[in-house]
């Protein structure tokens, strides 16, 4: 607008020659010098195309989210433990849950042999690229009074010593799941699951592991009777924080296994009053989890065939609770029911069977739907992009965004994007409003791309549109800009 209006001013001075007879010197001149300003001044002309937008089928191979396997490891001071295993893993984005069985050290801190053990084993997964998962434990044959210590002080030590070797893998180290005592590590069936008990062994452990590190507990009645006072989970941004209660997440290894998940939840909600950790009724609890699990994660396993895991009804449950990773292997009888269904409905997923329909859901899915540029006023161009989260939950983590413009010569501008990616929680709109210096671009046109970067472990985060997984990133559009008059 402002090289429109100094035009206008510089033709009205050239014109000045032409009121009839009264021309001065000094109008001569100007006007001699505005033919000279106009016959070098040219406008810039920005044309933007937006590229087409078509979600694709595709499993994306993201980090933090989907499908993963568990790996079991029993410390002990046997020096000759073998890597290899490990070693040999496909590197590449995806998590894995880390099974740590601390039962040979009952009785005792665990020794230096042991702690080295552990590092090494993070070690090796951390050069793989996965996103761990942990899990400390006594017991894998459902008999916790039998393999945990005697006392709670000594299982503090475990979790100080332990969070030593965790803490120098904050790069790789997603979740620290349950509170180390319980059958198979899941939090029951021990003589510690008690509320004063869990809440000094939880508080501990929230003081001595890392706080960008997410921990979890098996139920939402535990969540509750932990966190005290906050008895609902914090709101939007109030979720994302350092605090206790809003690092805490949820696992549950009896998903969908029955109306009360295996006893996760409760058959009727409890009488007003109650302590506040008393399960509630599978309606509640899951409205309860759909709050929490925008901000915090939720996984685990799907358990024993019944209709609450068909997949139609999975599905909607999976969703509500905002679920970003579940285990690839168990139940098989579930996951091979998913397998012969299929979904049905709009867009890229008709036809697909019902396991592959999950796979691409578990976790968050980003598709960018429009784009547009525009010039408000007293600003300068402005490009904006609206794009959806199509997954089951929120990434929990903070990604960074860039804007590549590239020149067909090959000329690239990189475009830093501030964004809170952690809060793109499915169902809400996202918009990015983007500002561009034209003035700082030649003449020509520019293929416009959205990357996504997860920051911790260095990987790309692809989104969902078609052409996007190509590792160039997401086509936003065509910018041309030419000179005027040409």
């Amino acid at each position: 607008m402002k090289t429109i209006r100094t035009l206008a001013i510089l033709t009205l001075a050239a014109n000045i020659s032409l009121l009839g007879g009264r021309v001065s010197t000094l109008a001569e001149e100007i006007s001699a010098l505005a033919q000279e300003i106009i016959a070098n001044t040219t406008m810039r002309i920005p044309e933007y195309i937006p590229a087409s937008y078509r979600e694709s089928a595709a499993e994306l191979d993201n980090p933090y989210i989907g499908w993963y396997q568990i790996h079991a490891y029993l410390l002990s001071d046997d020096p000759d433990y073998d890597l290899a295993p490990i070693l040999e893993q496909e590197y590449g984005p995806g998590p894995v849950l880390l099974q740590f069985n601390l039962r040979n050290y009952a009785d005792r801190p665990v020794s230096d042999a042991g702690l080295r053990q552990l590092n090494d084993i993070l070690d090796a997964w951390h050069s793989r690229g996965r996103q761990l998962i942990l899990r400390f434990l006594y017991d894998w044959d459902d008999r916790p009074e039998e393999t945990e210590p005697e006392s709670l002080s000594q299982i503090l030590e475990h979790m100080s010593q332990t969070a030593e070797i965790v803490n120098l893998h904050t790069d790789c180290v997603h979740i620290l799941q349950g509170i180390y005592v319980g059958s198979w590590g899941e939090m029951h069936g021990s003589r510690y699951t008690n509320t004063e008990d869990m809440i000094a062994l939880i508080s501990h452990l929230d003081s001595v592991i890392d706080p960008s590190i997410f921990l979890a507990v098996r139920t939402p009645g535990q969540w509750r009777a932990i966190a005290e006072d906050t008895q609902s989970p914090a709101p939007g941004e109030e979720g994302f924080g350092t605090s206790l209660s809003s690092r805490l997440g949820l696992y549950n290894d009896g998903l969908l296994g029955s109306e009360t998940d295996l006893g996760t939840y409760g058959v009727a909600d409890p009488a007003p009053g109650a302590p506040a950790g008393e399960s509630r009724s599978r309606q509640a609890e899951l409205a309860f989890q759909g709050t929490l699990c925008d901000y915090v994660p939720n996984g685990g396993e799907v358990v024993i065939d019944n209709p609450y895991n068909d997949f139609p009804s999975a599905v909607q449950e999976l969703s509500i609770i905002h679920i970003s990773y579940l285990n690839d292997s168990y139940d098989e009888a579930v996951l091979s029911k998913w397998r012969a269904d299929s979904y049905h409905g709009e867009g890229p997923f008709d036809g697909m069977n019902g396991y592959d329909y999950m796979a691409a859901h578990l976790g968050y899915r980003y598709v960018l739907k429009a784009s547009t540029l525009s010039f408000p006023e007293d600003l300068g161009p402005v490009l904006s992009l609206w794009l959806e989260n199509s997954g089951f939950s929120a990434s929990c983590r903070d990604f960074d965004l860039a804007l590549h413009i590239k020149q067909a010569d090959g000329g690239e501008h990189v475009l830093s994007v501030d964004a809170d990616t952690h809060s793109w929680i499915p169902g809400q709109e996202i918009l990015l409003e983007i500002p561009l210096e034209l003035q700082s671009l030649a003449l020509g046109d520019y293929e416009l791309s959205l990357t996504l970067e997860d920051p911790r472990s260095g990987f790309q985060v692809y989104l969902a549109n078609e052409g996007a997984q190509a590792g160039n990133g997401c086509p936003v559009g065509t910018l041309t800009i030419r000179k005027f008059p040409q």
